[in-house]
């Protein structure tokens, strides 16, 4: 009988420690294949930040288990300082396929947003899009505060609009009738 229980002990042992390397390996498989994927993409790569995992509260309240990468170089409005710079926002999935996101490519940008069937869903969901759009995670040139945004909405779906400190500077985030993302539109003022 002890050495059923005893076998059964490290069985149940050995499981959850096998489960919790996997959920620690997990964060680093996704940053290892994006950063295997960049050498690739963009050989010879520079950046000011990064590669690193995309964390920020408002796109992970949005996109709830899905994780982004990035690097990021940062714009001073002047020719660029480095041969090769680069900056790119991408999901990495469980398969470790690697989708870099841009703003023309809506699709991107879909798969495990969440639903929008009200107007403070639309901000939230908005202002996440914005943030991932725009590849700062700590949102130190523009920030998207979800009470900022104005949402309306009609037959055709819900429409997010941010207005950066003045009238010439408004982005702008769309959902369809069923509340999936069907445009995201950038217009921020420029890096002083």
């Amino acid at each position: 009988m002890r050495g059923s229980a005893a076998f059964l002990f490290v069985l149940v042992w050995m499981s959850c420690s096998a489960a919790q390397g996997a959920a620690q390996r997990a964060p680093a498989d996704g940053l290892e294949s994006f950063t295997a994927w960049l050498d690739r993409a963009h050989p010879g790569y520079r950046c000011d930040e990064g590669p690193a995992r995309f964390r920020n509260p408002t796109v992970d309240a949005a996109y709830t288990g899905r994780r982004f990468y990035y690097v990021l170089t940062y714009t001073r409005g002047m020719r660029p300082r480095f041969e090769n710079e680069v900056s790119v926002v991408a999901h990495v999935d469980e398969n470790a396929n690697v989708t870099p996101l841009h703003p023309s490519s809506v699709a991107a940008y879909r798969p495990g947003l969440r639903k929008v069937s009200t107007a403070k869903q639309a901000r939230q969901a908005a202002a996440a899009v914005l943030v991932l759009a725009m590849g700062d995670p700590g949102e130190r040139r523009w920030t998207f505060q979800e009470g900022r945004f104005t949402v309306k909405s009609d037959k055709k779906g819900w429409v997010a609009t941010y207005r950066h400190n003045d009238a010439n500077h408004t982005s702008q985030v769309t959902f369809d009738r069923d509340g999936w993302l069907s445009t995201i539109s950038l217009n921020p003022p420029p890096v002083p």
